[in-house]
């Protein structure tokens, strides 16, 4: 098996693989115990598995474990809690990371988010 080193949340994880081209989303669910990314198409179209990685909006379904070596993954259990919605680790950073999470798919199901003003379905 290979080691792999990513930081998780903010924390250096060392994780194995017996596959270069495994998803990252049975990594961060099975291994890390992370349930905020979901397993959804399997094709990265319905944004359930989305992450942060080096603050962009990715597809964990759709990223390899060995795309992601070294690099910075955030999921949703690091934006916040119920009290602090958007105030996890590092505060004003954690709210400013979120903002690709929260527009990316913000109704999976209807497809892109609506502009202001737009009419349609809430």
């Amino acid at each position: 098996m290979t080691f792999y080193t990513l930081h998780v949340n903010g924390k250096a994880q060392r994780v194995e693989s017996w596959d270069p081209d495994q998803p990252l989303l049975y990594l961060l669910r099975n291994a890390l115990s992370l349930h905020g990314p979901k397993f959804g198409c399997g094709l990265g179209q319905c944004g359930a598995c989305t992450v942060l990685m080096d603050g962009a909006a990715v597809r964990s379904c759709s990223v390899s474990i060995s795309a992601v070596q070294g690099k910075s993954v955030t999921t949703l259990e690091a934006l916040g809690t119920p009290e602090k919605p958007d105030r996890g680790a590092g505060e004003g950073r954690a709210r400013r990371q979120s903002l690709p999470l929260r527009h990316a798919h913000a109704h999976p199901a209807r497809g892109a988010p609506r502009e202001p003003g737009v009419r349609g379905l809430p």
